[in-house]
């Protein structure tokens, strides 16, 4: 490939000991420069370094990229020949690039060298530049914060091997956030990586959050001192969104719209996810789509903020330790739990650009899809409110509890945004019976299944594609997510254990 972003030339050492070899002009001379060098190279840095580029690359139009995370570096490292048969204009690492968890600092960078040296990473690292973040297990230990007692060794290893450039600000500042740029003017795409672990607080532990047990060891914390990015990233990142670009790509490490769920996400910490929301807003920085890893699956997510546009988080994990499609039940359509990597593609040919966002198998099919034009990522007022009417609640929702049908037996259409019920509301899900009344745009009701009923409360996406709902067991109160999408949508989604797909 021509290297049109000022990529930094590789090591040449080898090269000298070559030479050296054909100076002696006999077998043994070459028999001890390889003895010399490859397991020098094998044992302490990779024989191939990463390729890097400027943070800002204004004459490259950025097309296409590939991304994942969660890759344990002594399993099966063949992804990275289907991943390279892309031709990505990048790789991007989203996290836990290795799975180091020491605080022996020679164990970690030994990890990262095993990497570094497979021949399938070495061929990626030869045809595309690689940027990357982390997150717990290549920070040095599994859920860890600004409590990791060797974060500022780690650093320093984290950038001699992905080769940061000299000039970079990640060698003058604690913490490896920083960003790039791709492009000019109505082309200008900024990619900001973030730093979810440097500045991290602790989490806030609790084996069950009453009066649901959640499936993993973790807690909303509301109070002031919990934070996630740090005051210096903070500031950073709000005059990096005050900067003018025409689509913003956050890459954070762990998911963004997820629901509390017990696992690492940004609502263990509300205040901060908010805050993240507010600086958007604040800033008006359109075109915002979050990229992801950390779950060991694939999904989508999207979080509708009141007085801003929806933002969406699309997760790609894990490149060789899958561990199923996630439970989350707030998840907008299905998750891929196999091996798995993202794509993103922009699409500047039509007069609104397009963002394609995917999930590719190892095979290189598409298992998850979304897109989504750059005009409905904007503060415009149609971006901002409910664009449907309590109608769009009938048809059939695909959801992690099989297909919700929903009807009305309305004698007249409703209006747009109305909240006038004109019929009563029924719907059914497996074994499940709903009896349901639209209130204020939503339906509430009750649920009744074979052993067990109780509340539920269902609501709109503003686009009517997705719904999102909320039911109780019994007298508790709602807390248990229950969402799906239209199954008419499932056209964006491919995959072999998908039970609802029509024949």
């Amino acid at each position: 490939m021509s290297y049109v972003f000022g990529i930094q030339k590789p090591d040449e050492i080898f090269l000298s000991y070559l030479m050296i070899a054909n100076q002696h002009l006999n077998m043994w001379g070459i028999i001890l420069c390889a003895a010399l060098w490859f397991p020098c190279s094998a044992q302490t840095e990779p024989t191939v370094p990463h390729l890097t580029i400027p943070n800002d690359n204004p004459d490259v139009t950025l097309t296409k990229f590939s991304y994942g995370s969660c890759n344990k570096q002594n399993m099966n490292q063949d992804h990275w020949q289907v991943i390279s048969s892309n031709n990505p204009q990048f790789w991007l690492w989203l996290g836990d690039n290795i799975y180091g968890d020491s605080e022996d600092m020679s164990i970690l960078e030994k990890k990262y060298n095993l990497l570094g040296n497979d021949p399938g990473y070495v061929g990626l690292k030869k045809t595309c530049p690689i940027l990357a973040t982390w997150d717990d297990h290549d920070y040095g230990k599994n859920d860890a914060g600004n409590d990791f007692v060797k974060r500022k060794e780690s650093q320093q290893i984290f950038l001699n091997f992905f080769n940061e450039r000299e000039d970079s600000p990640r060698w003058k500042r604690p913490g490896i956030y920083t960003s790039y740029y791709f492009g000019k003017e109505n082309k200008r795409v900024q990619l900001i990586l973030l730093d979810t672990r440097y500045f991290r607080t602790p989490l806030k532990s609790s084996p069950s959050i009453p009066p649901y047990r959640p499936m993993g060891n973790y807690k909303p914390d509301s109070s002031p001192s919990a934070k996630m990015l740090g005051k210096a990233q903070w500031e950073w990142l709000e005059q990096e969104l005050l900067t003018p670009a025409r689509i913003r790509l956050i890459a954070t490490s762990i998911q963004f719209c997820a629901p509390p769920n017990g696992f690492e996400a940004w609502m263990n910490m509300p205040m901060e996810r908010q805050r993240m929301i507010n600086l958007i807003k604040s800033t008006k920085a359109e075109g915002v789509v979050f990229l992801s890893g950390d779950i060991h699956g694939a999904e989508m997510g999207i979080e509708e903020p009141k007085g801003g546009y929806s933002l969406i988080d699309f997760t790609s994990s894990s490149l060789n330790l899958p561990l199923g499609g996630a439970k989350t039940r707030r998840r907008i359509g299905p998750a891929y739990g196999g091996r798995n990597f993202g794509i993103v593609e922009i699409d500047w040919r039509p007069e609104d650009p397009v963002i394609r966002l995917s999930i590719r198998d190892l095979k290189n099919k598409t298992r998850l899809q979304h897109q989504v034009p750059l005009s409905r990522l904007n503060f415009s007022d149609k971006n901002t409110y409910l664009r449907h009417n309590p109608s769009s609640f009938v048809g059939e929702w695909q959801t992690i509890f099989g297909v919700l049908k929903i009807s009305n037996n309305a004698t007249k259409p409703a209006k747009e945004n109305s909240t006038v019920d004109y019929g009563t509301w029924s719907a059914s899900c497996g074994d499940r019976t709903l009896n349901l009344k639209l209130k204020a745009g939503e339906l509430h009701g009750t649920w009744q299944g074979k052993n067990c009923g109780g509340k539920v409360r269902f609501r709109l996406s503003r686009d009517g594609r997705f719904i999102y709902g909320e039911h109780s067991e019994g007298d508790l109160p709602l807390q248990l997510d229950w969402a799906g999408w239209k199954t008419e949508w499932e056209k964006n989604f491919t995959r072999d254990d998908y039970q609802f797909r029509k024949k």
